[in-house]
């Protein structure tokens, strides 16, 4: 039986914030994005480790909105910290994500910018069975935190 296709997706965006304010909220202060975007994070906790470290364990509880209202679980390893080129790596090691996939790890990557910061999400997945639906709901996530993040940021303005 051959082996699962391994698949990458890339999703780039520009924000008007600094770079280095949206990395410091997404590895030091991870807990906090349920106050951030109370609207699909409900709850955020360490496992394992300080949270922003090298083998720290996170769970996760979420919705996607665009799919259905039931709350969703996901525990990720954080595998990659990269502080000189504000870079982290997460790996998920259990919840509803690894229903459809065998593999779901996600790197962001922050890199300033003269009027803000490019934002990049790097996403590799291994699907269970082929014809299981690409992770789109996860991507539009994704796409949704750095512009959220950039009118949290502006908020006060």
């Amino acid at each position: 039986m051959a082996e699962a296709p391994t698949h990458v997706i890339d999703i780039e965006s520009e924000i008007r914030c600094p770079a280095d304010k949206m990395y410091d909220l997404l590895k030091n202060h991870i807990t906090q994005l349920p106050v951030v975007f109370p609207d699909i994070y409900k709850s955020a906790t360490v496992l394992a480790g300080d949270g922003k470290s090298l083998g720290s364990v996170r769970r996760w509880t979420y919705l996607i909105h665009h799919t259905s209202d039931e709350l969703l679980e996901v525990i990720e390893k954080l595998i990659e910290v990269d502080d000189e080129n504000m870079s982290l790596t997460v790996s998920a090691v259990g919840g509803d994500v690894l229903k459809m996939h065998k593999q779901f790890d996600v790197k962001v990557t922050i890199t300033p910018k003269v009027d803000g910061s490019l934002v990049k999400w790097h996403v590799i997945f291994v699907k269970v069975n082929e014809d299981d639906p690409h992770p789109d709901p996860y991507l539009e996530i994704f796409d949704d935190i750095h512009k959220r993040f950039e009118l949290h940021y502006h908020k006060d303005e």
